[in-house]
């Protein structure tokens, strides 16, 4: 039997993270052009709690926990759209440690070593041939860069990939977009995904961050609809908005059950891991988008204005659906594969 129900650990975990987030990371801050810099402060705070080392052995200054409560602050920082270095900081430390460079690990895990993420733009075959084309996600403070994809996950150094990127437009304004490609000399290392599942990790760390964003559109929606008047009673009494609501809920608890399953099932082993992750993956971006979509339109008129945070979560979610690799590619690989054959048995 698997026991769903957070540990007194992971409570006191989630209860200190979720009370730095409310004071210091209302999503109100990311109004503005000063966006881009809302979190420079908060990423220290993070690390002073050892918000990026939960997953690592205490030896390298880690607190020793599991893929499963990595995710769960992941889903958390998701709630508050914080910016994607937070997410990156893990990680890297993961691939360092992978790389036997602990002193490097520790470092980011300490927060003096400061992690980005890159997005692939293309195949390019097994590992991050030269050539490769990158975006670059904030990389402006970054020593390092962390980038997956089906046949791996490496780290970069930031500075190569930083002498000749050049700024795009971003989805979401509040994070800077730089395209790049991998020069010669920028690798630091890889870890081919025969050595290791840190590729499928970073899935599920993404997952968990578009849950949090699903779970607050749908939080939010369903507070203006208690508040919203029309014809002298709140919205939220109308059987069409009580349905959308409904909808958004059923979107996000499925969404959670799926997450928690596959980090169960990647932290344990099981022979049906790989498929757990893709369906997670996937299910993620299609719950956030349809959530953050909804409660837009929730909010009427000024859903759709810059003063409302609504569109908030919707740009973050297009800007991370992609990460690791296009979801038409998970849609392809979970069509291929033959359900049946999957081991039900639960070690």
């Amino acid at each position: 039997m698997i026991d769903l129900n957070l540990s007194a650990d992971q409570r006191g975990i989630l209860a200190a993270v979720g009370a730095l987030l409310t004071e210091r990371a209302p999503v109100a801050r990311l109004r503005g052009p000063a966006a881009a810099d809302a979190d420079a402060a908060l990423l220290p705070a993070l690390a002073e709690i050892g918000v990026f080392g939960l997953g690592c052995p205490e030896s390298v200054g880690g607190a020793g926990f599991s893929l499963l409560e990595d995710g769960l602050v992941a889903i958390e920082l998701g709630r508050h759209l914080v910016t994607p270095h937070a997410l990156a900081a893990p990680l890297g430390a993961r691939v360092a440690l992978a790389l036997g460079q602990t002193g490097l690990a520790a470092e980011i895990i300490g927060g003096t070593c400061r992690v980005c993420l890159g997005q692939p733009l293309a195949s390019g075959g097994p590992g991050l041939p030269e050539g490769l084309p990158l975006h670059l996600l904030d990389a402006r403070e970054a020593r390092l860069v962390v980038v997956w994809n089906d046949s791996g996950i490496g780290l970069l150094h930031a500075e190569a990939l930083r002498a000749q990127a050049v700024e795009v437009q971003a989805t979401d304004p509040s994070v800077l977009l730089q395209r790049c490609v991998v020069p010669a000399g920028a690798l630091l290392g890889w870890v081919p995904a025969a050595q290791g599942a840190l590729h499928r990790q970073a899935q599920l760390l993404v997952a968990a961050q578009l849950l949090g964003m699903a779970e607050a559109s749908r939080d939010m929606a369903v507070a203006y609809a208690q508040v919203r008047m029309q014809f002298g009673q709140p919205i939220g009494a109308f059987q069409a908005v009580k349905h959308r609501c409904a909808n958004m809920a059923i979107g996000a608890e499925a969404l959670r059950a799926q997450l928690v399953l596959a980090a169960i099932a990647e932290r344990d082993g099981w022979p049906d891991a790989a498929f757990q992750v893709d369906a997670c993956r996937l299910l993620a971006a299609r719950c956030a988008l349809a959530n953050a979509g909804a409660n837009i339109q929730m909010h009427g008129g000024i859903g759709f204005t810059a003063e409302c945070d609504a569109h908030l979560f919707l740009l973050r979610a297009h800007l991370l659906e992609h990460l690791g690799g296009p979801v038409r590619t998970l849609r392809e690989r979970l069509a291929g594969i033959d359900t049946v054959s999957l081991s039900l048995e639960v070690p």
